[in-house]
């Protein structure tokens, strides 16, 4: 079995020489390239593809004996589904990996935004020495609303960490009636985006969701409130983020991910009221081991025809049947 894995170009998942060195019996070959060659893509039988590589059709139709592929991340918003089932092609994420990690960003960005970091850290770089030295107010954590849009995994994950520091935690998923735990209240996104403090975005990124934050939502969030994002940046029309925090109507803007990066505007870079992380909220050395060792556990699965939880299209047609073989 030949196993072509695509790495980010953006971030090296994958260590130098790192499949390179296996038991002489083992019944597959894992090559790793960033910039996949023709020849590796049609001898393939099974691809694996990192964060940021994009799967469409016309790197699908190079596919000739592919028969799975596994995308090792969470989102599926930049492969075409559609180009892959035609074609007899599995697909699969890696299911969730990387939640707990992902939660605990989150929280510490809340964290930083309510306690003021930026501004007490920017005031004693100046030399200052004062605790007024910050703008807005300073809540406790029992004084806070922390609203969540998506509570699926990881919202869930937050929602403990910030119950057990005392926050009020509302929700907004439609996919989910009620919190079993108590700790949450569910409601509209209308009702969440009037009472929150802080927003911070748990859901995928579909054509639903995208750009869900816009200035219709900026317009009627509570003012002055802290939106913080470790889902997709696409969920969130930077331009309309832009003008709300030039009116004020967000106060503080704290961004594990953007719709343009890995390049930022400058204007979000440069300003004072937010605090930019380069798409890391996922990250620990134990999630990375993981998210690695799951996708290609799942490879060899679909590659042995063995049932995978995580398959997405699992009703496709195989290749023979579509005469691609």
């Amino acid at each position: 079995m030949n196993i072509l894995m695509i790495d980010s170009l953006r971030v090296n998942y994958v260590e130098p020489g790192e499949y390179c060195c296996g038991p002489e019996q083992q019944p597959y070959a894992v090559e790793v390239t960033s910039n996949p060659s023709d020849e590796q893509l049609a001898r393939a039988d099974g691809i694996i593809a990192f964060h940021s590589v994009v799967i469409d059709e016309p790197l699908v139709a190079k596919m000739h004996r592919c028969r799975a592929l596994v995308k090792a991340t969470i989102g599926l918003d930049d492969v075409d589904v559609e180009a892959l089932s035609t074609k007899g092609i599995l697909l699969s994420n890696i299911g969730s990996v990387g939640v707990e990690e992902v939660a605990e960003h989150a929280m510490a960005l809340i964290l930083s935004a309510q306690r003021k970091l930026l501004d007490y850290a920017a005031h004693t770089r100046r030399g200052g020495w004062s605790w007024r030295a910050h703008s807005g107010e300073v809540k406790a954590c029992r004084d806070t609303v922390l609203g969540l849009i998506g509570y699926g995994a990881t919202g869930q994950a937050l929602a403990r960490r910030a119950a057990a520091m005392g926050y009020q935690i509302c929700y907004y998923d439609p996919c989910v009636e009620k919190c079993v735990e108590g700790i949450a209240e569910g409601g509209s996104l209308e009702s969440l985006l009037a009472r929150a403090d802080v927003i911070s975005l748990h859901l995928p990124l579909t054509p639903d969701t995208r750009h869900l934050l816009n200035d219709r939502c900026f317009s009627r969030m509570k003012r002055g409130a802290t939106l913080v994002n470790t889902a997709r940046g696409a969920i969130v029309d930077t331009d309309a983020l832009q003008r709300a925090l030039q009116s004020g109507l967000v106060s503080m803007a704290f961004l594990d991910v953007l719709q343009e990066e890995p390049t930022p505007p400058q204007a979000l870079i440069d300003h004072e009221r937010v605090l930019l992380t380069p798409h890391a909220a996922f990250y620990s050395e134990r999630s990375l081991g993981q998210l690695k060792a799951r996708a290609l556990g799942a490879m060899l699965s679909l590659l042995r025809g063995e049932r995978v939880d995580t398959v997405v299209n699992p009703d496709c047609a195989r290749m023979e049947a579509k005469g691609y073989a």
